[in-house]
């Protein structure tokens, strides 16, 4: 009886450095084990949405929303640049948008076409939280 506990224990352990070993070895894994990951603060190469130039920049940075509070006009976008190394998205609490998920270097820009505040949150990190008040443009060059 001892021994079988014996030879399960070695049957686990060589199960689990085989599994390992080939984890290691996956042609698809984009760093090895034992190497350090390194980051660098490049530009964002990748953006989602609009192509139309953003009048001010969220940064998504430790899974906060920098700044929390944004005031634009309408017709002015924002653009959110996610320089986390977790997914995140920035979705409208009345759902009125939403960038899907936002990987590592990826930026996301909305254009805000009606005026009012628009609090948004990361649906996969629901505590992250930010609004954008969107003021009418109308009346301000009127006399």
């Amino acid at each position: 009886m001892k021994y079988r506990s014996y030879i399960l224990v070695a049957v686990v352990s060589a199960v689990l450095v085989t599994l390992l070993h080939l984890y290691g070895c996956n042609p698809q894994s984009t760093q090895p084990l034992n190497q350090p990951k390194v980051t660098t603060n490049q530009p964002l190469e990748q953006e989602k949405g609009s192509t139309q130039k953003a009048n001010a920049t969220v940064k998504i940075h430790n899974f906060k929303f920098e700044p929390t509070t944004l005031k634009i006009n309408v017709g002015e976008s924002i653009k959110f640049a996610n320089s986390d190394e977790e997914p995140h998205t920035v979705t409208a609490t009345d759902g009125s948008f939403d960038s899907k998920a936002l990987d590592t270097e990826e930026a996301w820009t909305h254009t805000f076409t009606k005026p009012g505040a628009f609090p948004y949150i990361c649906a996969i990190h629901p505590f992250m939280k930010g609004t954008v008040t969107v003021t009418s443009t109308k009346g301000k060059n009127e006399t």
